[in-house]
């Protein structure tokens, strides 16, 4: 990467570094099976609204985030309506609009099932969190113990335990470690002369100690996603274009970063399968839950999904903005259900129905 694109990325990294197509039917299907809770960690793609009680630029509380919403309100969710969690939620039975950020001032341990423990801006990298002052992983993994704790004190620590063994889990982080990181500001933190594999082999590592330590929680059901097809998002496309005809006409993705993403996520896979083989004995489901593969087919084939148009966003220019560079002062484009991505890096409503519609078959590997 050039200095030049390096110094762009810094600049936009400090900014910010950042249509249900699921049936009743299918909603039902999983309901059935019992599942107690739903419990999601990560970043900006299910972060229901943490980051509006923290100390962070990395925030959409604010119009026209939530404008597809219920009631219009912007809950500090970056998307134009409902996140892959909120689907997530509905195909498991919940209630709609049920899906809440654990730090909302009004949370109520006992009536909330479906609760986001996730942080805009972070990754696995402690790092990365940094970056943005926002909650890294760790920091989700003890806001569950101690969820858990407060559960146990109020149905006891059988209830607290029986709940959280009948319950669902999405791990959906590590992107912003590869794009904020190790390709962006955050790069010179890292040890001179890392190379990306042995960057994707430390993030894999630190996913499977924080999913070691969900299963040391209780977790049993653990949905895991890999990074989504980052090199295509708006905003890596122009400011990682090699030359200016791209960057502001052409607008081919990078095929490099979707090479990276494409390596971290098989290694992903394997991790997985090789994790769930080993811990058969205490009855541990894992499943990959795929957000590149839908992504890439909708920039393949976007008329098949309804789509028109998957290299800008919805909000302003489409080619750069985000958090908030995309507030009420932007331009909105007037038919978002046409758009894969509402800002520059956040997939619309109608493309988080996509992705979950897309993962039937590994949210029931792990709800059978």
């Amino acid at each position: 990467m050039s200095s030049k694109i390096k110094s762009v990325v810094s600049i936009v990294t400090l900014l910010f570094i950042l249509p249900n197509l699921i049936s009743q039917n299918q909603a039902q299907q999983v309901s059935n099976n019992s599942i107690a809770a739903f419990y999601v960690f990560g970043d900006s793609y299910v972060d229901p609204g943490n980051n509006d009680y923290i100390n962070s630029t990395a925030k959409s509380n604010f119009p026209p985030y939530g404008i597809d919403f219920l009631n219009q309100i912007a809950t500090g969710r970056f998307s134009n309506g409902k996140l892959i969690a909120d689907f997530f939620a509905s195909f498991l039975g919940f209630e709609n609009y049920s899906y809440v950020p654990y730090l909302a001032p009004n949370f109520t341990i006992q009536s909330q099932r479906a609760v986001g423990f996730a942080s805009a801006g972070t990754g696995f990298d402690n790092r990365t969190a940094a970056l943005l002052n926002v909650i890294p992983m760790s920091m989700q993994l003890e806001y569950f113990r101690e969820y858990k704790a407060r559960l146990a004190s109020t149905i006891g620590q059988e209830g607290a335990d029986n709940l959280t063994t009948n319950a669902v889990f999405l791990v959906n982080c590590a992107v912003n470690d590869f794009v904020n990181t190790f390709y962006g500001a955050g790069h010179a933190l890292l040890p001179a002369g890392t190379t990306i594999g042995q960057y994707e082999d430390f993030v894999l590592q630190l996913l499977q100690e924080f999913i070691q330590g969900l299963v040391g929680l209780g977790a049993r059901r653990i949905a895991v996603s890999g990074v989504p097809l980052f090199g295509c998002w708006p905003y890596v496309i122009t400011l990682h274009s090699s030359n200016l005809a791209n960057a502001l006409v052409t607008r081919a993705c990078n095929d490099t970063l979707n090479a990276v993403g494409n390596d971290y996520n098989m290694k992903v896979q394997a991790a997985l399968s090789s994790q769930q083989n080993s811990s058969a004995n205490i009855g541990l489901k894992l499943a990959y839950f795929d957000i590149y593969t839908p992504m890439l087919n909708i920039r393949r084939n976007p008329a098949v999904f309804g789509i028109d148009v998957t290299n800008k966003g919805c909000c302003g220019t489409g080619l750069l903005e985000l958090g908030p560079l995309c507030n009420s002062l932007s331009a909105l484009c007037a038919n978002r259900v046409e758009y894969e991505f509402f800002d520059s890096v956040h997939p619309t409503q109608t493309t988080a129905s996509i992705i979950v519609n897309a993962n039937v078959a590994a949210i029931n590997s792990i709800t059978s």
